[in-house]
Protein backbone atom coordinates (compact mmCIF):
# COMPACT_ATOMS: atom_id res chain seq x y z
CA UNK A 1 0.00 0.00 0.00
CA UNK A 2 2.86 2.30 0.87
CA UNK A 3 4.78 1.54 -2.27
CA UNK A 4 1.19 2.11 -4.69
CA UNK A 5 0.96 5.39 -2.84
CA UNK A 6 4.71 6.48 -3.50
CA UNK A 7 4.49 5.46 -6.83
CA UNK A 8 1.59 7.58 -7.53
CA UNK A 9 2.87 10.55 -6.13
CA UNK A 10 6.22 10.19 -8.42
CA UNK A 11 3.80 10.30 -11.05
CA UNK A 12 2.30 12.97 -9.71
CA UNK A 13 5.35 15.02 -9.64
CA UNK A 14 6.83 13.54 -12.81
CA UNK A 15 3.55 15.11 -14.57
CA UNK A 16 3.57 18.52 -12.57
CA UNK A 17 7.05 18.83 -13.64
CA UNK A 18 6.45 18.08 -17.45
CA UNK A 19 3.56 20.83 -17.35
CA UNK A 20 5.60 23.16 -15.32
CA UNK A 21 8.06 22.86 -18.45
CA UNK A 22 5.35 22.88 -21.43
CA UNK A 23 3.93 26.14 -19.50
CA UNK A 24 7.13 28.24 -19.68
CA UNK A 25 8.09 27.36 -22.88
CA UNK A 26 5.10 28.68 -23.78
CA UNK A 27 5.62 31.46 -21.84
CA UNK A 28 8.87 31.71 -23.60
CA UNK A 29 7.85 31.99 -27.08
CA UNK A 30 4.90 33.70 -26.24
CA UNK A 31 7.30 36.50 -25.17
CA UNK A 32 9.76 36.48 -28.25
CA UNK A 33 6.92 36.37 -30.50
CA UNK A 34 5.16 39.57 -28.47
CA UNK A 35 8.59 41.39 -28.68
CA UNK A 36 9.32 40.29 -32.46
CA UNK A 37 6.00 41.71 -33.08
CA UNK A 38 6.54 45.13 -31.20
CA UNK A 39 10.45 45.54 -32.66
CA UNK A 40 8.67 44.87 -36.47
CA UNK A 41 5.83 47.65 -35.70
CA UNK A 42 8.35 49.77 -34.43
CA UNK A 43 10.52 49.63 -37.80
CA UNK A 44 8.57 47.62 -40.38
CA UNK A 45 9.78 45.64 -42.53
CA UNK A 46 9.90 47.28 -46.52
CA UNK A 47 9.88 44.11 -49.18
CA UNK A 48 10.72 46.32 -52.17
CA UNK A 49 12.42 49.79 -53.13
CA UNK A 50 10.99 52.93 -55.02
CA UNK A 51 12.87 53.25 -58.29
CA UNK A 52 14.97 56.28 -59.42
CA UNK A 53 12.78 59.03 -61.95
CA UNK A 54 12.64 58.07 -65.44
CA UNK A 55 15.81 59.73 -67.30
CA UNK A 56 17.75 59.90 -64.37
CA UNK A 57 20.83 57.90 -63.61
CA UNK A 58 22.55 59.77 -60.61
CA UNK A 59 20.27 60.26 -57.39
CA UNK A 60 21.80 61.30 -53.53
CA UNK A 61 20.56 62.31 -50.73
CA UNK A 62 20.94 65.02 -48.03
CA UNK A 63 21.81 63.91 -44.16
CA UNK A 64 21.59 66.30 -41.30
CA UNK A 65 22.39 65.81 -37.42
CA UNK A 66 18.43 64.51 -37.13
CA UNK A 67 18.70 61.63 -39.51
CA UNK A 68 21.01 59.58 -36.62
CA UNK A 69 23.72 57.41 -37.32
CA UNK A 70 23.55 55.96 -41.38
CA UNK A 71 25.64 53.64 -42.71
CA UNK A 72 26.79 54.72 -46.06
CA UNK A 73 27.91 51.63 -47.39
CA UNK A 74 24.59 50.59 -47.51
CA UNK A 75 23.39 53.56 -48.97
CA UNK A 76 26.26 53.03 -51.74
CA UNK A 77 25.06 49.08 -52.48
CA UNK A 78 21.52 50.85 -52.78
CA UNK A 79 21.69 53.03 -55.85
CA UNK A 80 22.86 56.23 -54.29
CA UNK A 81 26.03 58.26 -55.95
CA UNK A 82 26.53 61.20 -53.42
CA UNK A 83 25.72 62.63 -50.34
CA UNK A 84 25.08 66.32 -49.26
CA UNK A 85 25.63 66.62 -45.40
CA UNK A 86 24.44 69.67 -44.07
CA UNK A 87 27.11 71.51 -42.09
CA UNK A 88 26.49 74.86 -40.72
CA UNK A 89 23.56 77.37 -40.03
CA UNK A 90 24.14 80.92 -40.35
CA UNK A 91 26.54 81.64 -36.84
CA UNK A 92 24.17 79.54 -34.28
CA UNK A 93 24.93 75.70 -35.34
CA UNK A 94 27.33 73.24 -36.86
CA UNK A 95 26.69 69.54 -36.63
CA UNK A 96 29.12 67.86 -34.42
CA UNK A 97 28.87 64.74 -37.23
CA UNK A 98 30.13 66.36 -40.05
CA UNK A 99 33.55 65.33 -40.18
CA UNK A 100 33.03 61.21 -39.48
CA UNK A 101 30.11 61.82 -41.76
CA UNK A 102 32.36 63.07 -44.07
CA UNK A 103 34.75 60.48 -43.47
CA UNK A 104 32.51 57.66 -43.79
CA UNK A 105 30.57 58.44 -46.46
CA UNK A 106 33.81 59.32 -48.75
CA UNK A 107 34.96 55.73 -47.08
CA UNK A 108 31.88 54.16 -49.08
CA UNK A 109 33.30 55.62 -52.72
CA UNK A 110 30.22 58.26 -52.65
CA UNK A 111 31.09 61.59 -53.11
CA UNK A 112 30.08 64.47 -50.53
CA UNK A 113 28.81 68.02 -50.71
CA UNK A 114 28.51 70.00 -47.88
CA UNK A 115 25.62 72.56 -47.35
CA UNK A 116 25.36 75.63 -45.58
CA UNK A 117 21.89 76.92 -44.31
CA UNK A 118 21.39 81.07 -44.89
CA UNK A 119 20.65 83.03 -41.98
CA UNK A 120 19.71 86.56 -43.30
CA UNK A 121 20.36 87.90 -39.61
CA UNK A 122 24.12 87.75 -39.86
CA UNK A 123 25.99 89.26 -42.42
CA UNK A 124 27.89 87.70 -45.17
CA UNK A 125 31.44 88.02 -44.14
CA UNK A 126 30.82 86.47 -40.35
CA UNK A 127 28.73 83.82 -42.02
CA UNK A 128 31.31 82.37 -44.41
CA UNK A 129 33.80 82.54 -41.89
CA UNK A 130 32.04 80.99 -39.74
CA UNK A 131 31.58 77.94 -42.42
CA UNK A 132 35.10 77.50 -43.21
CA UNK A 133 36.21 77.17 -39.09
CA UNK A 134 34.27 74.67 -39.04
CA UNK A 135 33.80 72.87 -42.64
CA UNK A 136 38.26 73.41 -43.34
CA UNK A 137 39.17 72.44 -46.88
CA UNK A 138 36.88 69.23 -46.35
CA UNK A 139 34.18 70.91 -48.16
CA UNK A 140 33.72 67.94 -50.82
CA UNK A 141 33.30 67.23 -54.14
CA UNK A 142 30.28 69.00 -55.21
CA UNK A 143 29.14 72.19 -55.45
CA UNK A 144 28.54 73.99 -52.03
CA UNK A 145 24.89 74.18 -51.75
CA UNK A 146 23.29 77.05 -49.66
CA UNK A 147 19.76 75.94 -48.19
CA UNK A 148 17.60 78.93 -48.97
CA UNK A 149 14.04 79.42 -47.31
CA UNK A 150 11.37 82.39 -48.43
CA UNK A 151 11.06 84.07 -45.20
CA UNK A 152 15.11 84.34 -45.21
CA UNK A 153 14.55 86.35 -48.36
CA UNK A 154 11.93 88.67 -48.05
CA UNK A 155 14.01 91.97 -48.28
CA UNK A 156 16.60 93.03 -51.17
CA UNK A 157 18.98 93.55 -48.78
CA UNK A 158 18.96 89.89 -47.26
CA UNK A 159 18.74 88.70 -50.90
CA UNK A 160 22.31 90.84 -51.48
CA UNK A 161 23.58 89.24 -48.27
CA UNK A 162 23.06 85.82 -49.78
CA UNK A 163 24.46 86.87 -53.31
CA UNK A 164 27.77 88.16 -51.13
CA UNK A 165 28.11 85.19 -49.17
CA UNK A 166 27.86 82.75 -52.23
CA UNK A 167 30.39 85.03 -54.03
CA UNK A 168 32.86 84.89 -50.82
CA UNK A 169 33.04 81.01 -50.45
CA UNK A 170 33.10 80.39 -54.55
CA UNK A 171 36.26 82.27 -53.89
CA UNK A 172 37.51 81.03 -50.66
CA UNK A 173 37.37 77.29 -52.02
CA UNK A 174 36.96 78.22 -55.59
CA UNK A 175 34.00 75.43 -56.14
CA UNK A 176 31.12 76.15 -58.10
CA UNK A 177 27.76 76.59 -55.64
CA UNK A 178 24.08 75.73 -55.98
CA UNK A 179 21.26 77.29 -53.85
CA UNK A 180 19.18 74.33 -52.68
CA UNK A 181 15.61 75.88 -52.50
CA UNK A 182 11.96 75.56 -53.70
CA UNK A 183 10.58 76.56 -57.21
CA UNK A 184 8.93 80.04 -55.52
CA UNK A 185 12.38 81.32 -53.95
CA UNK A 186 14.21 80.56 -57.43
CA UNK A 187 11.42 82.53 -59.26
CA UNK A 188 12.46 85.85 -56.63
CA UNK A 189 16.13 84.72 -56.86
CA UNK A 190 16.64 84.21 -60.93
CA UNK A 191 16.79 87.90 -61.64
CA UNK A 192 18.85 88.70 -59.44
CA UNK A 193 21.57 86.28 -58.50
CA UNK A 194 21.75 85.48 -62.35
CA UNK A 195 24.05 82.75 -63.16
CA UNK A 196 23.01 80.91 -60.11
CA UNK A 197 22.37 77.25 -60.61
CA UNK A 198 19.82 75.43 -58.06
CA UNK A 199 19.47 72.50 -56.29
CA UNK A 200 15.25 72.39 -56.82
CA UNK A 201 13.24 70.55 -54.19
CA UNK A 202 10.53 69.80 -56.56
CA UNK A 203 8.24 66.51 -56.89
CA UNK A 204 7.96 67.14 -60.58
CA UNK A 205 11.14 65.75 -62.45
CA UNK A 206 10.15 67.14 -66.08
CA UNK A 207 11.83 70.23 -65.80
CA UNK A 208 15.34 69.33 -66.91
CA UNK A 209 16.65 73.49 -67.70
CA UNK A 210 20.58 73.31 -66.67
CA UNK A 211 19.99 76.18 -64.21
CA UNK A 212 18.28 73.31 -62.45
CA UNK A 213 21.68 71.09 -61.51
CA UNK A 214 19.98 68.56 -58.82
CA UNK A 215 15.74 67.79 -58.55
CA UNK A 216 15.01 66.80 -54.81
CA UNK A 217 12.06 64.76 -56.19
CA UNK A 218 10.97 63.13 -52.44
CA UNK A 219 11.29 63.90 -48.82
CA UNK A 220 11.34 60.78 -47.91
CA UNK A 221 11.97 57.86 -50.63
CA UNK A 222 12.87 54.41 -49.88
CA UNK A 223 16.74 53.46 -49.83
CA UNK A 224 17.92 49.82 -49.96
CA UNK A 225 14.75 47.37 -48.92
CA UNK A 226 14.69 44.89 -46.05
CA UNK A 227 15.45 45.71 -42.72
CA UNK A 228 18.30 48.40 -43.64
CA UNK A 229 15.83 49.77 -45.70
CA UNK A 230 15.56 53.70 -44.74
CA UNK A 231 13.63 57.11 -45.96
CA UNK A 232 15.62 59.90 -46.65
CA UNK A 233 15.04 63.43 -48.83
CA UNK A 234 16.06 61.74 -52.52
CA UNK A 235 17.68 63.91 -55.09
CA UNK A 236 18.86 63.45 -58.72
CA UNK A 237 21.64 64.95 -60.64
CA UNK A 238 20.40 66.49 -63.52
CA UNK A 239 22.48 65.68 -66.43
CA UNK A 240 24.61 62.42 -67.30
CA UNK A 241 26.96 60.35 -65.59
CA UNK A 242 29.77 61.45 -67.41
CA UNK A 243 28.92 65.11 -66.58
CA UNK A 244 28.77 64.17 -62.82
CA UNK A 245 31.78 62.80 -62.69
CA UNK A 246 33.16 66.19 -64.13
CA UNK A 247 31.30 68.21 -61.83
CA UNK A 248 33.13 70.19 -58.94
Amino acid sequence: MDIMTNNAGKTKQIRTKKTLTSMTWVLIVGGLIATLAVWLFAKPIVLTTNTIPTGFSVQGVAINQASGYVDYSNLASNGVDYVYLRATTGTSFVDDSYQSSYNRARSAQLKVGSIQVYDASVDALTQAQYFIDNVGNRVGQLPIAFYVTDNQIDTQASIDRLAKLIQILNTHYNKSTVIYTTPSVKSKLSSIISEAKYWLIDTDTTNKSHVNQFIQYSEDHTIGSGLKAIKMPTSVFNGTEKEFEGIK
